[in-house]
C-alpha cells in the first residue's frame, strides 16, 4: 500500500496482529495507541507547551553572548510601534510590521522592560504550538502530532541564532524563527490532507489556516512568503482544486492582509518601495561562493531526501503516472530548495527547519501504514519501516534537540548570570535586565565595551539634551530613545547596513532619513563593520553637516544638534 496515497487520520487504537511481538513492536505500541488515552496525552502536550513558553517568559531578555546590538534593533522598533509609529510610513523598514508588533505587545505586558522580547516569543510560541496541534488533528498520528506542535514551539522560542551553537544565547534574528514556524504550518496543511469524518469542513479550515499563515509571513519578511507560493502551488497540483479549501485560503489570507494593510493605511506604494529597496540591496550581499558553501553544508539533508524517496513507499505500489509515483521525491526536493533558499538569503550558516516538518509528516505516514498492515506483511516490511523512521529522525530530531538545549541553556544563564563575563552593566534602570557578555562576538556590537559606549552616549544626552529631543544614532541601530523613554524621531531606518539593506541608488532621501530628528549621535567606533558602515556614513554625512551643528563630544561620541 503506497503511503502517499493513504493519508493518515487519528489512530483507532488497534494493534498489529502479530503473534509474537519483537522488542521494536513493543517500543512502538504505546505510540500507536496514544489515542487510547487521548485526554491524558492532550494534557501531556499542553503541559510540555506551557513549560516551553513559561521558560521563555522566565528568560525574558536572555544574557547575550553574540549580536547584542540586535536586542536594540528589536526594542527600538518595538518602541517606535508602541509610541504610535508605523513601519514603512514613519520609517524605512525592509521587514514588515509583524515582528515589531509582537515586541510592542511584550512592551505593553512588561511595562516597557527589555524582557518584552522573551514575552513576545512566549506568546507566539504558545499560539504556534496550539495551532500546529489543532491543524494536525485528522492529519497526523497522535505521537507525530504532539512532536510537531512542540517542534514548532521550540523553533519559535529557542534564544539562539538558527544554524549556530545553542550555547550562543541571543535574540538576534528572532524573526527568522517566526517565519520558519509559520511556513511549517503551511507545509503541514499542504502535505497532508485531512482524513477525519468532517473532511470537507477540515479542507475549509485547512485553507483558512494556510491563508492566515501566508498573510502573516508576507508582513513579517517577504522572503518567507515567496517560498509559500510554490508549496501551495504544488499542493493544488497534487490535491486538485477543492473549492472549500480555495475559498478558505482566500478568506484567511484576505482578512489578515486587509487588517495589516489597514494598519499601514493601505500605502501599498510605500510598502512596495521598501521591499524592493531591500531586495536589490540584499542581492548585492549574496555571492556564488556563499551559495556553493551553503549547498555543500546541506548535502547530507539532500542525501536523506533522496533516500526517503527510494524507501518511503511500500514495495507494492499502485500503477500511477510518474509524477504521482514520485510525490515524495518532488516534495522533498521542493522543501529542500525552499529551506536552502531561506538559509542563503538569511545569511544563515546551517539548518533546515522545514525538512524537520517534512520528516515528522513522513514518519506519521509510516506509522499509519504499519498500523493498517496485516501481521505477515508488517513483518516483511519492518526493516524498511525502521530505516525510514531513522531517516525522518535525522531530519527532525537534531533541530528539536538543539532548540531544547538552547532554551534550557538560556534559562540556566538567566537564573545564574556570570558576573565574571558581564563586569560592565547598563546604567539606566530600564536596561538593567539586559546583560551583554564578553564572548566570541565582536566587541563593537556586544561585550562590556559596547555596553560602556551606550552608557557614555546616555550620559552625553542627559547632559546636553532635554526629554523632548528626538534622537537619531548614525549606526546600525538606535538604542537611545527606548533606553531613555523618550519619544522616537519620525524618519530613519529600522536598521542600517550599506549594500545589505539599502544602496546608493535605492535609499531613503535625506529628508526621509533625518525626519524630525533634533539630535544626532555619531559613534567614533560604530557597531557596524566597515563594509556596511563606510558607504552609509558617506551618503548621509554631508546632509548631517548641513542640518546640524556639533554641540558636544566625548571619547566615543559626537553629538550634533539641529541648527
Amino acid at each position: 500500500m503506497d503511503t502517499l496515497s493513504h493519508l493518515s487520520g487519528e489512530p483507532d487504537g488497534s494493534s498489529d496482529s502479530v503473534p509474537q511481538r519483537s522488542a521494536w513492536d513493543i517500543f512502538l505500541l504505546p505510540w500507536r495507541k496514544l489515542s487510547a488515552g487521548a485526554a491524558r496525552w492532550r494534557l501531556f502536550f499542553v503541559a510540555c507547551l506551557l513549560l516551553i513558553c513559561g521558560t521563555t517568559a522566565f528568560i525574558g531578555i536572555v544574557p547575550t553572548w553574540v549580536f547584542g546590538h540586535d536586542n536594540f534593533f528589536l526594542l527600538d522598533n518595538g518602541w517606535r510601534v508602541f509610541c504610535g509609529q508605523r513601519p514603512h510610513l514613519d520609517f524605512y523598514s525592509p521587514w514588515g510590521p509583524l515582528t515589531f508588533l509582537i515586541v510592542a505587545l511584550g512592551l505593553l505586558i512588561s511595562n516597557a522592560s527589555p524582557n518584552a522580547i522573551g514575552y513576545g516569543s512566549a506568546i507566539v510560541g504558545l499560539l504556534i504550538g496550539l495551532w500546529a496541534y489543532r491543524l494536525g488533528r485528522n492529519r497526523l498520528e497522535a505521537a507525530p502530532r504532539i512532536l510537531l506542535g512542540l517542534y514548532l514551539a521550540l523553533l519559535v522560542t529557542a534564544p539562539y541564532p538558527l544554524g549556530t551553537s545553542p550555547l550562543l544565547s541571543t535574540h538576534a534574528m528572532v524573526y527568522n524563527r517566526y517565519g520558519f514556524a509559520l511556513v511549517g504550518l503551511v507545509l503541514l496543511e499542504c502535505l497532508q490532507r485531512s482524513q477525519g469524518r468532517e473532511e470537507n469542513a477540515d479542507e475549509r479550515w485547512g485553507g483558512i489556516s494556510t491563508g492566515v499563515a501566508m498573510a502573516l509571513v508576507l508582513f513579517l519578511k517577504a522572503s518567507y512568503f515567496s517560498v509559500c507560493v510554490p508549496i501551495v502551488g504544488a499542493s493544488l497540483v497534487y490535491r486538485g482544486l477543492n473549492r472549500r479549501r480555495l475559498g478558505g485560503l482566500a478568506a484567511g489570507f484576505g482578512v489578515v492582509a486587509l487588517m495589516l494593510l489597514a494598519y499601514l493605511r493601505f500605502d501599498v506604494l510605500r510598502i512596495g518601495q521598501d521591499l524592493w529597496m531591500a531586495a536589490v540591496a540584499r542581492s548585492k550581499s549574496l555571492s556564488r561562493l556563499k551559495l556553493m558553501v551553503d549547498l555543500s553544508a546541506q548535502a547530507p539533508f539532500l542525501a536523506v531526501v533522496i533516500a526517503l524517496s527510494l524507501y518511503g513507499t511500500a514495495v507494492k505500489k499502485e500503477a500511477r503516472r510518474w509524477w504521482e509515483e514520485q510525490q515524495l521525491l518532488i516534495w522533498g526536493l521542493l522543501i529542500f530548495i525552499a529551506d536552502a533558499a531561506l538559509v542563503y538569503s538569511n545569511m544563515q550558516v546551517f539548518g533546515m527547519p522545514l525538512l524537520g516538518v517534512f520528516g515528522i509528516v513522513v514518519a506519521s505516514r509510516m506509522i499509519a501504514e504499519r498500523r493498517r498492515m496485516g501481521g505477515a506483511e508488517a513483518g516483511t516490511e519492518k526493516q524498511r519501516y525502521i530505516f525510514v523512521l531513522l531517516l525522518c529522525g535525522f531530519l527532525s530530531l537534531p533541530q528539536f534537540c538543539l532548540d531544547l538545549v538552547g532554551l534550557g541553556y538560556g534559562a540556566f544563564e538567566k537564573a545564574h548570570p556570570s558576573a565574571e563575563m558581564s563586569r560592565v552593566r547598563f546604567s539606566v534602570p530600564r536596561l538593567r535586565p539586559m546583560i551583554l557578555y564578553d564572548g566570541p562576538s565582536g566587541k563593537h556590537s556586544n561585550w562590556g565595551v559596547y555596553t560602556a559606549r551606550i552608557n557614555e552616549g546616555i550620559a552625553l544626552l542627559k547632559q546636553y539634551c532635554e526629554p523632548g529631543d528626538r534622537v537619531l544614532n548614525l549606526d546600525m541601530v538606535n538604542p537611545f530613545p527606548y533606553a531613555m523613554g523618550w519619544q522616537p524621531a519620525r524618519g530613519g531606518m529600522a536598521a542600517t547596513a550599506y549594500n545589505y539593506l539599502f544602496t546608493d541608488e535605492l535609499r531613503p532621501s535625506d529628508d526621509a532619513y533625518f525626519g524630525d530628528t533634533t539630535v544626532v549621535l555619531v559613534p567614533k567606533e560604530p557597531a557596524l563593520e566597515p563594509r556596511y558602515y563606510d558607504g552609509y556614513y558617506r551618503i548621509y554625512h554631508p546632509a548631517l553637516l548641513r542640518r546640524y551643528r556639533l554641540a558636544a563630544e566625548s571619547e566615543s561620541w559626537r553629538l550634533y544638534k539641529l541648527k
